[in-house]
């Protein structure tokens, strides 16, 4: 008999697996993608309260796909909050001029700054992780084809980037014009 969906919680035994099968990756990635490490376990943790509260209605071959889909959209929520907070910074009399948000200023997230949320999870999966085209696939529920054309366009506007001087006026911390 199949399960009710709605309010049903997941069960503690399914919870563990998905916590230790994909735990570690989703805990990297958060890190990774909020560009801190407190920010990344708060996503992290969210991403694995709201699996609790709606595992049940994922397959069971599609659990990573569905934990990187929600840390990635609360990565991306959060960002939004966090520019909308910063632009607010003027209007509440406060110099936004040299202002930096910590959480989002380290090395890698800017190099990364060009490119798109799907693109920066595909990357990340591919070369930060080191996984195969494959499984980036699943995750990103692309074909195969289309995931190695998302890592190598998005690799190549980043030699773009890199090329035109945008990464290295952001690796040195100089404004760019």
């Amino acid at each position: 008999m199949p399960q009710p969906k709605g309010n049903a919680l997941v069960d503690d035994t399914k919870f563990e697996h998905a916590w230790r099968t994909h735990g570690g990756s989703i805990l990297r990635y958060c890190r990774f993608a909020a560009a801190s490490t407190e920010t990344g376990e708060d996503i992290a943790a969210e991403t694995f309260a709201r699996y609790l509260q709606r595992g049940d209605e994922v397959e069971h071959d599609k659990v990573e796909a569905w934990l990187f889909t929600v840390a990635r959209n609360l990565v991306r929520s959060h960002q939004r909050s966090a520019s909308r907070w910063l632009t607010l910074l003027p209007q509440l009399g406060r110099s936004a001029q040299g202002t930096s948000h910590p959480e989002y200023m380290t090395d890698l997230a800017e190099l990364l700054e060009p490119l798109g949320p799907g693109q920066r999870l595909a990357v990340y999966l591919r070369v930060i992780e080191d996984r195969p085209f494959a499984q980036v696939a699943r995750i990103t529920g692309q074909s195969e084809a289309a995931t190695k054309k998302t890592v190598y366009r998005a690799l190549a506007q980043l030699r773009g980037a890199e090329q035109f001087g945008w990464i290295d006026a952001h690796r040195g911390g100089v404004e760019h014009e």
